[in-house]
Protein backbone atom coordinates (compact mmCIF):
# COMPACT_ATOMS: atom_id res chain seq x y z
CA UNK A 1 0.00 0.00 0.00
CA UNK A 2 1.49 3.01 -1.19
CA UNK A 3 0.40 6.41 0.65
CA UNK A 4 1.07 9.34 -1.83
CA UNK A 5 1.67 12.86 -0.86
CA UNK A 6 -1.86 13.82 -2.23
CA UNK A 7 -3.59 11.42 0.60
CA UNK A 8 -1.56 13.10 3.03
CA UNK A 9 -2.50 16.43 2.82
CA UNK A 10 -6.44 15.00 2.44
CA UNK A 11 -5.91 13.45 5.87
CA UNK A 12 -4.63 16.54 7.02
CA UNK A 13 -6.93 18.61 5.54
CA UNK A 14 -9.98 16.51 7.36
CA UNK A 15 -8.16 16.26 10.61
CA UNK A 16 -8.07 20.17 9.98
CA UNK A 17 -11.74 20.51 9.53
CA UNK A 18 -12.11 17.96 12.58
CA UNK A 19 -10.34 20.35 14.81
CA UNK A 20 -12.32 23.71 13.55
CA UNK A 21 -15.34 21.86 14.16
CA UNK A 22 -14.32 21.13 17.91
CA UNK A 23 -13.21 24.44 18.22
CA UNK A 24 -16.26 25.89 17.32
CA UNK A 25 -18.54 23.66 19.21
CA UNK A 26 -16.56 24.18 22.66
CA UNK A 27 -16.61 27.81 21.97
CA UNK A 28 -20.86 27.88 21.48
CA UNK A 29 -20.79 25.45 24.75
CA UNK A 30 -18.72 27.49 26.85
CA UNK A 31 -21.22 30.56 25.62
CA UNK A 32 -23.97 28.94 26.46
CA UNK A 33 -22.14 28.39 30.02
CA UNK A 34 -21.45 32.03 30.46
CA UNK A 35 -24.66 32.84 29.55
CA UNK A 36 -26.34 30.87 32.09
CA UNK A 37 -24.31 31.48 34.66
CA UNK A 38 -24.65 35.50 34.01
CA UNK A 39 -28.35 34.72 34.55
CA UNK A 40 -28.21 33.16 37.29
CA UNK A 41 -26.50 35.58 39.38
CA UNK A 42 -29.14 38.40 38.00
CA UNK A 43 -31.74 36.09 39.47
CA UNK A 44 -29.86 35.64 42.18
CA UNK A 45 -29.41 39.42 42.37
CA UNK A 46 -33.15 39.86 42.23
CA UNK A 47 -34.55 37.43 44.28
CA UNK A 48 -32.07 38.93 47.43
CA UNK A 49 -33.96 42.59 46.31
CA UNK A 50 -37.03 40.64 46.62
CA UNK A 51 -36.55 39.42 50.01
CA UNK A 52 -35.23 42.44 51.48
CA UNK A 53 -38.32 44.14 50.01
CA UNK A 54 -40.60 42.13 51.84
CA UNK A 55 -38.54 41.99 55.20
CA UNK A 56 -38.60 46.04 55.03
CA UNK A 57 -42.36 45.66 54.51
CA UNK A 58 -43.07 43.59 57.79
Amino acid sequence: MEVTLRDLLAEIRNLSFLFYGYTVIWIIILGYAFTLSRREQNLRREVEELKKEVNSKQ
